[in-house]
């Protein structure tokens, strides 16, 4: 299904901190592992085959599937906050940093020698691009880039519908510095995840453009700032072809061209099968992972992943808008029982999550969830005025009904929804699933809060604590798709981000995470690994957790 997201799945999002990426089935966070070991730590952060670029053969084709063609370009604009378009755009953006397998941000010097805090009253980050940088059209890459991106981005114009305003309201200016190619950032407070504002960059002209910003890459490609470039979207056909960028300034990109197919979710597995795809991402899907199994020379990754599945309940009207409804919902559905469903048959651990910030198994991950109690959720559904007649719960001579929006032909949501019918069923609140296209599944439903519960999963970063912000803060936070906040949060999310202590921040983030499970806005379920087939020889790309994807040494292995 259409992911909404920062990254390929379990790929860094170029949107780093600002945002969390939709995905249809993730969340991320920083930190070595935790003293307490999970099975979640057994797997790899990063699984795909390394080769060197002398042992990559140059040329050739790449075909990926995604599972439908993006609605918006623009990966900063809300509708293109969607993991498919963030794969495919990542072909062709970069900046000044790019994760490592272990989560950390580094200098990618394709874009930039250095950059680093000058100053830290006020907080002041230079940046050192890099002069041969230039956007597609042969224009440089320079300051007046970055600090359109920003004035886009801060809030200050509300005719830009962005993905969120995290980390950018908090800059108090983007200067020229000795010149054109030196950038200075100075920040009104402290934010300490400042990297994951530059992990890319726009154009000035389309960040300078409301228009062009929100509506200007709809059925069109942003420029390039990186190895490939659009050369075709064929609507008819379903297909997105990128090419070398003749401009790029750096190592010649291994692969000819990469091609993303829309292919729906049902219909992937044949397709890698086939030969039609060179990659299936399997996710929970058994069917897929057992297709992938048939596949001769097919090689199955898995990793440890940025995603997590959950529930998200609307809060801004009817029965989901009392709280106690909303933590019986949480204590009754079975998480444990999804989790197993979901992962054991892919072959890795089935783990369930209790924390909004940190992934299992990270440094700082608490389990605060409300356990699975049907003692309890009949008290909270009585706390809320409900009682057992027969087997309903009626308040006021209503019984209490719900349903689920789901995504059509995305079997991994569907069947989550299904499991989230059956436990409520049998406890006496009929579940309705309303089933709606795809493609329109996010923009036409999710944002506009036109459901009563969705689910579907968030594709995080490696910067957990700034990220998580905008799915819960403030209230109409693009992203908060919940219809309600704790106006608390805003307060402890300030302190988190303004915190260079790495354990101070934990705490607070601890704080906010307890905060969050008082008022039970959605819940988490499970954390999902990266679980993807590719075909025999593909090297540098496949399963990740953290790893930024170099495109240049993305190819098929020399004979």
């Amino acid at each position: 299904m259409r992911t909404r997201s920062a990254k390929a799945l379990g790929a860094i999002a170029m949107l780093g901190a600002s945002a969390l990426i939709i995905a249809g089935c993730s969340a991320g966070n920083t930190g070595g592992p935790s003293d307490a070991p999970t099975d979640a730590a057994e797997l790899p952060s990063t699984d795909w085959v390394r080769a060197d670029a002398a042992d990559v053969q140059d040329g050739g084709d790449l075909t990926l599937a995604v599972s439908a063609l993006p609605v918006n370009f623009n990966i900063y604009q809300i509708d293109g906050n969607e993991s498919d378009t963030n794969d495919i755009v990542e072909t062709t953006l970069g900046g000044p940093f790019k994760i490592d397998e272990t989560g950390v941000p580094i200098v990618d010097e394709n874009y930039a020698s250095s950059a680093e805090i000058t100053s830290e009253d006020p907080q002041v980050v230079e940046i050192t691009l890099n002069p041969d940088a230039v956007w597609e059209d042969g224009t440089p890459i320079t300051v007046a880039d970055y600090a359109a991106t920003w004035l886009a981005n801060n809030g200050s114009n509300e005719e830009f519908i962005n993905v969120s305003t995290a980390g950018w309201d908090q800059i108090e200016s983007i200067e020229q510095g000795d010149d054109e190619y030196h950038v200075v950032v100075t920040f009104s407070s402290i934010y300490a995840d400042w990297q994951g504002l530059f992990t890319s960059v726009l154009k000035e002209s389309i960040a300078s453009d409301p228009a062009a910003f929100n509506e200007g890459f709809l059925t069109q490609g942003m420029p390039s700032s990186g190895p490939f470039m659009f050369t075709d979207i064929d609507v008819t056909g379903q297909v997105i072809t990128l090419e070398r960028n003749p401009l790029w300034w750096g190592e010649t990109p291994k692969l000819d061209r990469i091609l993303f197919q829309a292919v729906s979710q049902d219909q992937q597995g044949s397709s890698f099968a086939n030969g039609e795809i060179d990659a299936l991402y399997i996710s929970a899907s058994a069917d897929l992972y057992e297709t992938a199994q048939t596949v001769d020379g097919a090689d199955i990754q898995a990793t440890n992943g940025l995603t997590w599945t959950h529930v998200t309940m609307n809060a801004k009207e009817g029965p989901l808008a009392d709280v106690n409804v909303r933590k019986a919902v949480a204590s009754i559905v079975n998480r444990e029982q999804i989790a197993a469903a979901a992962n054991t048959p892919v072959g890795v651990p089935a783990v369930t999550q209790g924390d909004y910030i940190f992934m299992p198994g990270q440094d700082g991950y608490t389990d605060d969830a409300l356990p699975y109690d049907l003692d309890a959720g009949a008290a909270f559904l009585e706390e809320a005025g409900y009682s057992k007649e027969g087997d309903s719960w009626v308040k006021d001579g209503e019984p209490l009904e719900l349903s689920v929006t789901v995504p059509a032909d995305t079997a991994t949501n569907i069947q989550r929804a299904e499991q989230v019918q059956a436990d409520l069923g049998e406890f006496g609140i009929p579940v309705e699933l309303v089933s709606v296209p795809v493609a329109g599944y996010f923009s036409d439903y999710v944002i506009p809060g036109d459901f009563e519960m969705v689910s579907f999963s968030w594709v995080g970063t490696a910067f957990p604590i700034s990220s998580s912000e905008p799915l819960f803060f403030p209230l109409d936070s693009e992203q908060n798709f919940t219809g309600t906040t704790d106006e608390a949060l805003g307060d402890l999310w300030d302190q988190a981000n303004t915190e260079l202590d790495p354990e101070a921040r934990i705490e607070i983030a601890n704080e906010i995470n307890a905060a969050i499970w008082e008022y039970v806005p959605m819940f988490p379920i499970a954390p999902l690994p990266n679980v993807y087939a590719v075909t025999d020889g593909l090297v540098n790309w496949g399963a990740t957790q953290f790893e930024t994807i170099d495109w240049t040494l993305v190819g098929w292995a020399a004979e």
